[in-house]
């Protein structure tokens, strides 16, 4: 059904069967290789899951950018706590609140109670009600004298996965029922044949409630809908021009001026993870070195392909002055005032140290003052690791030649020591072959 509709509204889908056996650390990389597509804008994880398969493990590997279903923690989470607003709510239970609101039903000072305390459903619905303004009660397996509890709502929501579990009787007069069982039963004329009942024994519960939700025909329906509003809203959000909320971190300036070091320690960096998300880069086009660095993929490009381009400033050609003020500075500086004063979308991108400050030929490439990157000493030093990977990278061809000429290798030797400097001695004289 999630397919049907999808493709109605004109979605690309793509339907991805795994063996029943396949092994948990491959399933993680199928997913992390839809979180990284920008192409994709919503994962869904089928559950039930094979026993071997960690169900938690698994549905939080989604990117929380691509989480249509709702179920990462950090959506759960922030459906909990007030004032905060969760990327994507879970398709039943707003589904649920939708069959509400569209219904006309006064949701706001009523009795609402909840029977199940699944993650899926009995959770998210209740905490969905509470932030509506009802007063919210939820009924479990243990609750002492269920009947008479749910007799108290205005709004019961059936979520325990039992048919017909919810007597006529159970319910208050007019009360308004939204039932989410899809159970299986005998057919009650057809030997052999199954039918689909809800949690609520239906033609009990008609006669004295206000409105009821059907099984089947009711919550489904709405649930596949509100899957289909998740993605196109994922979609939207990741090609939205909408400038991030950045939360600039305080200056303590200070007269006269500490020095460089000072000023780079003086200052606790905000975490990287943070500045990704206030920049609205997503948690699969990034990789952190540490707390305070980050990588940050090419496929972002692919993502913003459609977002207009902005303007290109280049600092060039500046002598340092007597105080160190060059293009690094001067560049910061720059994206200082643009962003921080002007509260325009600006980024600095200056260029990875030489080795020059290692020893003290040259000033460092973090900029100066107060307008400099921190933490300074990392970056002018090592910042990711690239420059030793270059040094050994050149530590490891230097090597190469020595072993060669002293007869160790053959001229057509395959141990992986002489392989860079073999590739590139053949190529050397037009050939690929090694």
């Amino acid at each position: 059904m999630k397919q049907k509709v999808a493709v109605e509204l004109g979605m690309d889908f793509t339907l991805k069967q795994f063996p029943e056996d396949i092994h948990r650390a491959q399933l993680l990389a199928e997913i992390e290789r839809f979180n990284a597509d920008p192409k994709v804008h919503g994962i869904l994880v089928q559950l039930p899951l094979p026993a071997h398969l960690d169900e938690r493990s698994i549905t939080q590997a989604v990117s929380i950018q691509k989480d249509v279903d709702g179920f990462h923690v950090s959506n759960v989470g922030k459906l909990a706590l007030r004032g905060e607003t969760p990327l994507f709510v879970p398709c039943t239970p707003q589904a649920c609140m939708e069959l509400l609101k569209r219904s006309g039903v006064q949701i706001a000072g009523k009795h609402a109670v909840v029977i199940g305390r699944s993650n899926i459903v009995g959770h998210p619905v209740a905490e969905l009600l509470l932030k509506a303004n009802a007063t919210v009660t939820v009924c479990h397996s243990q609750t002492q004298n269920i009947a008479d509890v749910v007799r108290t709502g205005d709004i019961v929501v059936a979520a325990i996965g039992q048919p017909a579990f919810v007597r006529g009787d159970w319910l208050k007069p007019g009360a308004v029922v939204i039932d989410v069982g899809i159970n299986t039963s005998p057919h009650p004329e057809k030997p052999g044949a199954m039918v689909l009942k809800g949690d609520v024994n239906f033609e009990e519960a008609l006669p004295v409630v206000s409105a009821i939700t059907p099984v089947p025909g009711g919550v489904g329906p709405m649930t596949i809908a509100m899957l289909m509003q998740n993605t196109v809203a994922s979609a939207q959000r990741s090609v939205s021009s909408s400038l991030p909320a950045m939360h600039l971190l305080p200056l303590d300036i200070q007269d006269p001026v500490p020095s460089d070091i000072a000023i780079s320690r003086a200052q606790t960096p905000k975490h990287m993870r943070v500045v990704c998300e206030e920049l609205g880069i997503h948690e699969s086009e990034f990789d952190l070195y540490g707390k305070y660095k980050a990588k940050v993929s090419l496929s972002i490009l692919d993502r913003l392909a459609n977002r207009e381009n902005g303007n290109y400033v280049v600092v060039a050609g500046i002598t340092p002055t007597p105080l160190g003020e060059g293009k690094s500075t001067t560049t910061l500086g720059l994206a200082q005032a643009l962003g921080a004063e002007l509260g325009r979308m600006c980024f600095a991108n200056i260029r990875q140290p030489s080795q020059g400050p290692t020893f003290g030929i040259k000033g460092g490439a973090a900029g100066g003052g107060y307008a400099q990157v921190i933490p300074m000493e990392d970056f002018n030093l090592h910042l990711t690791g690239d420059i030793h990977a270059v040094t050994a990278a050149n530590n490891l061809l230097g090597a190469c030649p020595g072993a060669r000429r002293r007869g160790t290798c053959g001229p057509r030797a395959d141990c992986w020591e002489c392989l860079p400097f073999l590739l590139l001695s053949h190529r050397s004289r037009g050939s690929s072959h090694f």
